[in-house]
């Protein structure tokens, strides 16, 4: 639930939609994106599955527990194919990870350039900001690349999933902004601040979990904090609406 809420937040989803030929391509592109998240889903089930090969397992066994969860595919995939396909396989998730994360880099710079170093440096020129995306770009690459040496792989599915319920809690004013222009900005950041805020508290209150205990039933954080977040930008866009009309009116008066 969390990734669909996600699925058209993301910076290379909207760098893809930039880049889209016409608009029917576009609507028809984006009402795709759900099927990604049953293709996530699918995923998902592998987690279980693996219980059920007891080959897998082993192979899972010789790795420490930290590492396990990112190799649950991996080892199914080596347990219950042929060598030469499982090698086919493997090369795909290999190529798979290197696809999203060059589409992620290319996203971030264009964001950078366009949204802080265009507005610090006005007179840039587009030659400029070609540069200093694929310098940035570059940079952002290797960094990431040292970032899968050197941490855990357990904090990085932390990060992961911290990253799900950040980037949700801008569903109000990216997604919604394109549907309604009446949503007040201020409480439209307001909003942001504060699901952001709860989001990562009941996130570290959970031992790192994306799951918090209401009623005695686990809810996904991001929707909690989201829950939270629509409601101050609903309550706040209703208050400035009313206070705009009182101030209509009296200057009218």
């Amino acid at each position: 639930m969390g990734s669909s809420l996600a699925l058209y937040l993301y910076p290379h989803a909207v760098n893809g939609a930039l880049s889209a030929e016409s608009d029917r391509k576009l609507a028809i592109s984006t009402s795709l994106l759900p099927i990604y998240g049953i293709a996530l889903a699918l995923l998902a089930l592998f987690g279980i599955l693996v219980y059920g090969s007891s080959t897998a397992t082993k192979i899972l066994s010789l790795f420490p527990p930290s590492s396990r969860g990112i190799l649950v595919i991996p080892a199914l995939t080596v347990a219950s194919l042929p060598e030469w396909l499982a090698a086919i396989a493997l090369l795909g998730v290999f190529i798979g990870g290197l696809v999203p994360a060059a589409i992620m880099a290319m996203a971030q710079a264009n964001l950078l350039v366009r949204n802080i170093i265009k507005p610090i440096y006005p007179s840039i020129t587009p030659q400029g900001e070609t540069r200093t995306a694929k310098w940035a770009s570059v940079v952002f690459k290797f960094v990431a690349l040292g970032f899968v040496f050197i941490v855990p792989a357990t904090y990085a599915i932390w990060l992961q999933l911290l990253g799900g319920i950040i980037i949700t809690q801008t569903l109000p004013a990216v997604f919604l902004g394109l549907v309604t222009d009446k949503l007040d900005k201020y409480s439209l950041m307001v909003g942001w601040a504060v699901g952001l805020g709860l989001g990562i508290y009941l996130f570290i209150a959970a031992a790192f979990s994306p799951l918090y205990p209401i009623a005695g039933h686990l809810v996904y954080i991001a929707v909690l904090a989201l829950a939270v977040n629509l409601a101050i930008v609903l309550i706040g866009s209703a208050i400035a609406g009313l206070m705009r009309g009182r101030i209509t009116i009296a200057v009218k008066r």
